[in-house]
This record gives C-alpha cells, structure tokens and sequence, in this order.
C-alpha cells in the first residue's frame, strides 16, 4: 500500500500551496480505535467515512464505488495505470490518482495524493484510508478503546519528519517499521525475517498462519518466535510473523494452506533474497507492527514536530 502511494505522489509531484499550509496546523487531533482509527475526509461532492493508516505517508486511498460517485478525474496521462502487485486480489489492479482538495478530519483543506483503486481496499461502509500524515495538526492522537491502561511512555523516532515508517538498524541493515491497527498480528517480510533471525530475535516455528492485508486475499506466513527479551527500539516482540510462499506453506502445513488465495511463488515480500539483490531493486526490509503489540497501548501518538511516535503502553512482565 506504502508503494502505490509513493509512486502517485512522485508522479504527481507539482508546485503547490494548500489553503492549510498557508493556515497555523492545529495543536492535536484526538481519534478512537476500536479496533481501527476512523475520520471524516471532506470533498468538494461529498463526505467519505475513512480509516486512518499509521503506515503509510501523505496520501489517501479510495475503493473505486465511492471514488466513481463522487466524480473524481485521473490526473491526464500519468494519472491511470495498471500495477501488479501479489498483495492486489487477482494479483494486479487498474491504479487512478490525482491531486484532490481535501479536508481530512476538520484541520482544513489541502491538496492530497489520492488513489483509487478497481479493488476494495476496504471494505464498505468505509470508502478508503487516509495517512494519519494527512491531518493538518502537530500531533494527532489515537486513543486505543480496547487498550491497557496505565503503564509507561515509549518515544519511538521516525525515520524523517514526514515519514510515517522507522528506520530500525540492525548490524549491517536496516528494516523498515510502522504501526498498523489494522493487522491483528505483527508481520514481516521474508528478508526482515531473515534479518531478525540472523541477529538472534526470532526463531521459525513452522507453524503457517493467514495474514488478510486487503478483503478477499489471504496470504500465507509463518509464524516466529521472539526470544526472551526481543524488542523493537524498546517495544516488544509479542507475535511476529513471517510472509512465505505457498509451496513453502505447503511443505509446512498442507490443512492450513488449503485457505490461501492465489499463487504467490513469485512475490518479493515472500522470498528471502541476497543484500547485493536487494541493492539491485528488490523489496526493502518491513515490519509492520499489528494489534497483537497495539493492544497493550492506550495510546499512539503521532508527534510531528518531534519526528517521533509516543506509545502509552502497560506490556505484560517478561
């Protein structure tokens, strides 16, 4: 998801000044998980219902019913494509995009990378996802419904001021983190698991699970094993999996193989690959952190002006 909008917003990238930008950003924006953070995005037709990403940067994704009614146009001839992509249901999907004036959660109109999608990228009633990087606020603050009160502050920095993701260095590489609400477990890569293995974090279990990223795919991991004591930049590793192969799923555990969507046997995120391949062009190192570590949290905190995340979390002793 992080990649699409990445690409549009390159694309689309052109000299601009938003009626917010001009306007002092709020203070703070307080929102509700319950499970998943939730808003408001304002359009010039219309209002959508929309959840709110912790992983990903400026941007907002759109199912395309709730895009077609609201009239939305694709940029000229940059702004309509095709994208394969094995996390796409039916592995490849028509991508539209354009810069659209937008109003996210009451803190003004800006312009914002918009992305519609010929797949749900939610399901209905809400329309899309909108980067919490797209509230116009210094800091924006989801109160977890369904968290665990009391416990300690954790200030976790983000790789770059306008980045959602953390830049974690371990040894010679670095893996790429975000918080999602969205994933009920925290979820890796092929190559960040290779990493965190090689450095003495996680253990395979061969044990396969499923792992939903958008409605109506499901994708084969294998779930690790955190050694005693393994964190995050401070957070804890409590359910860490790993994204394989369906052959590999297979070899692992034919009964649960049996709900896997799809053919997955080329996919990047799947296949561990050499350092010099990933120099090369190959996926980058990710971790995205789930539920099963939100759930100790009463709070995740975006701090822009600090270019870091504040996590209130009561996490069981060891």
């Amino acid at each position: 998801m992080k990649s699409l909008v990445s690409l549009l917003s390159a694309l689309l990238a052109v000299p601009f000044v938003s009626a917010s930008a001009a306007a002092k950003p709020v203070s703070l924006v307080e929102l509700s998980a319950d499970p998943i953070p939730l808003t408001e995005a304002v359009l010039k037709r219309g209002t959508l219902p929309v959840r709110v990403s912790l992983g990903f940067d400026k941007a907002m994704l759109l199912n395309l019913a709730p895009a077609k009614q609201l009239g939305l146009k694709p940029f000229p001839i940059i702004g309509k494509f095709k994208i394969r992509n094995s996390q796409i249901p039916g592995g490849e999907a028509i991508i539209r995009g354009n810069l659209i004036n937008v109003d996210v959660g009451g803190t003004g109109r800006q312009k914002l990378p918009t992305v519609w999608i010929d797949k749900d990228v939610v399901p209905p009633p809400q329309a899309g996802v909108v980067s919490v990087m797209a509230f116009d606020a210094q800091r924006v603050r989801v109160r977890n419904v369904q968290g665990a009160a009391g416990g300690r502050t954790y200030a976790v920095q983000r790789a770059g001021k306008n980045d959602a993701e953390m830049k974690w260095k371990l040894g010679r590489d670095s893996v790429y983190v975000v918080f999602d609400f969205t994933s009920e477990a925290t979820i890796l890569n092929a190559r960040a698991a290779s990493i965190l293995e090689r450095e003495g974090l996680v253990r395979r279990s061969g044990r396969v699970g499923l792992w939903s990223p958008l409605p109506a795919l499901t994708l084969p991991v294998e779930l690790l094993r955190p050694t005693a004591g393994a964190t995050m930049m401070g957070i804890p590793l409590m359910q860490p999996a790993a994204r394989i192969t369906s052959t590999r799923a297979k070899e692992l555990d034919a009964r649960a193989a049996e709900g896997i969507a799809g053919e997955q046997e080329d996919d990047p995120d799947a296949i561990v690959v050499t350092a010099e391949k990933e120099k090369q062009g190959g996926r980058r190192p990710w971790m995205l952190i789930g539920r099963d570590v939100l759930r100790f949290c009463s709070t995740v905190e975006l701090d822009r002006s600090g270019a870091q995340w504040l996590l209130t979390c009561n996490f069981p002793s060891a």
